[in-house]
């Protein structure tokens, strides 16, 4: 006879399972008082816990299994000696847990007061798989429903035996599960404690109060959404992973989106690579005004346009740079539909993100099987919030940082130069600032009418990035702006920009040279403006 003890807030497919187990076996099962009356209502003898334990569940149950005939039945092993002692206390092994835990993360979206909050915390539930999972060499554990059937198959190929190899992995994604639970507990009580804190003032001054207090002690908790086609490149292995609850750092972003944040319609498997440049697309898009399209080759943008509609922007974005954008991947602030499709499959492209596709123009994308066409499933024009970003740097370590704190808006941008920008200018002061700060540094970005005329990304000197860019945009400069995501360190861009036409510079400013570059756009009769924010971007 094998003993199974049980206590699960989510009751999906137990009756089916406990069915299954009674194949191999004559069952004892025990139940928490909840778990035992459903299993009784489905038919199944159950024994209560304070049956076994001869101690009634107390404090409107909050204790219910933190007892010795509990806890003694798990952890036993299976030496002399151990068997001994239950036999002499009158304690039954316990061969098989399953316990789920009670739902915290889940009342965390309900965002309830502290004390219910603090009653959504497993105790018992915790210690019982800990227990179960420490004790692998005899006890198997299960802590949710989705391994039911995986049991089940390793009972089936074993004559009835859960093996030894199959117990290691169910205690190892048991203690997973325990530390993840316990992950977003110390998040939520550290933002109570952040919150307090904020609430009675601190000694910070103005330039501070901004910066979020990094914790001592940091836990990541992710969980594997796909392994994927390859990594960077087709010899490296890759996987996806979602972060399965919010990083413990007060100030950032806690409020985890929907994951995936698209639903892949059709076409090839994802790589590594497809998933990166997906958000590169989607940063730039989240920036710009609708209707919007971005094309997204290795990483950084190689045509970007607002226009008046969907198919113009698409017409701009992709002329800007029709040698890159073969192979890219391609962005939409909108609908997709039929006659849009037949224009981008014309041209190789690899991925199409948008947040709809009307039915048509699914039909003309499966004729081009291959390309992946994702429908985004969290919304590209989320408000803009604080977010942070981590760095592994193997054995230098882990860098985390804010990423995109407080951008700045165009409405604070400050004109240096005796020459103002023309007003008929300002969408495109606010653009083009939109879109350099995504550039890989050293970034310069030219643009006007809201489109993107040239782009000067990843050189390691700014006037080298300058001439990719004016050189691209060629006599399209003339009138139009110019935007560096650092500063400018010397006037040979100023010089430069004069011979190309552009109208508008606009950089962050900070430089010790400052004062040199507005001198040589004053000279040239280039207006200058300044951000105050530097994004540069390795």
């Amino acid at each position: 006879m094998k003993t199974v003890l049980v206590s699960v807030t989510d009751k999906t497919g137990l009756d089916n399972f406990i069915t299954r187990l009674e194949r191999f076996d004559t069952l004892r099962l025990i139940g928490t008082t909840s778990t035992a009356k459903y299993l009784e209502e489905k038919g199944f003898k159950c024994t209560k816990v304070e049956e076994l334990t001869g101690f009634p569940e107390i404090l409107s149950g909050r204790v219910k299994t933190l007892h010795p005939k509990v806890f003694a039945g798990i952890l036993a092993r299976p030496i002399t000696e151990d068997r001994s002692c239950l036999a002499e206390m009158e304690i039954s092994e316990i061969d098989l847990v399953v316990v789920n835990l009670y739902a915290f993360e889940d009342a965390l979206k309900k965002d309830l007061a502290e004390q219910p909050m603090v009653e959504q915390i497993d105790v018992g539930g915790v210690a019982l798989l800990r227990a179960a999972a420490k004790n692998f060499e005899r006890v198997a554990v299960i802590n949710e429903p989705s391994q039911y059937d995986s049991v089940i198959a390793a009972m089936d190929a074993n004559k009835g035996e859960i093996p030894l190899a199959f117990r290691r992995k169910l205690a190892y994604q048991a203690f997973a599960r325990t530390a993840s639970y316990d992950q977003s507990i110390s998040t939520y009580l550290g933002k109570l404690v952040q919150s307090e804190s904020s609430d009675k003032g601190s000694a910070k001054d103005a330039s501070e109060a901004s910066v979020p207090d990094f914790a001592d002690k940091l836990t990541i908790n992710l969980k594997r959404q796909e392994t994927l086609r390859y990594g960077e490149n087709p010899h490296q292995a890759a996987a996806w992973y979602q972060l399965e609850s919010p990083i413990s750092v007060p100030g950032l972003t806690s409020e985890l989106q929907a994951f995936p944040p698209f639903e892949q319609l059709q076409g090839k498997e994802m790589s590594s690579n497809n998933i990166t440049d997906t958000y590169a697309l989607v940063k730039i898009l989240r920036e710009l005004v609708a209707p919007a399209v971005v094309v997204i080759k290795h990483n950084n943008p190689c045509g970007v346009a607002q226009a008046k509609t969907l198919a113009e922007a698409y017409e701009l974005a992709y002329e800007c740079d029709p040698m890159s954008a073969f192979g890219g991947v391609y962005g939409f602030t909108g609908k997709v539909d039929a006659a849009l499709a037949e224009r981008i499959t014309r041209n190789f492209v690899e991925i199409v993100l948008a947040p709809e596709y009307d039915e048509a123009a699914l039909e003309v994308f499966k004729k081009k099987k291959n390309v992946r066409v994702l429908k985004s499933t969290v919304d590209t024009k989320l408000a803009k919030q604080r977010d942070y970003k981590l760095k592994h740097l193997s054995d230098y370590g882990f860098l985390l940082e804010v990423d995109q704190d407080a951008p700045v808006e165009a409405s604070t941008f400050t004109c240096v130069t005796e020459k103002k920008p023309d007003p008929a200018l300002q969408k495109d002061i606010a653009f083009t600032w939109s879109v350099v700060k995504h550039l890989t540094s050293n970034a310069i970005f030219v643009a006007k009418d809201g489109l993107s005329l040239g782009f000067g990304i990843g050189q390691t000197s700014r006037i080298a990035s300058t001439g990719i860019a004016l050189r691209q945009a060629g006599e399209k400069s003339k009138g139009a702006v110019m935007a560096s995501e650092a500063f400018l360190p010397a006037t040979d861009n100023i010089e430069a920009a004069a011979e190309a036409g552009i109208a508008v510079i606009i950089q962050p400013g900070g430089s010790i040279k400052d004062a040199d570059v507005i001198a040589a756009c004053n000279k040239a009769g280039i207006a200058m403006v300044f951000t105050g924010q530097r994004c540069f971007k390795h």
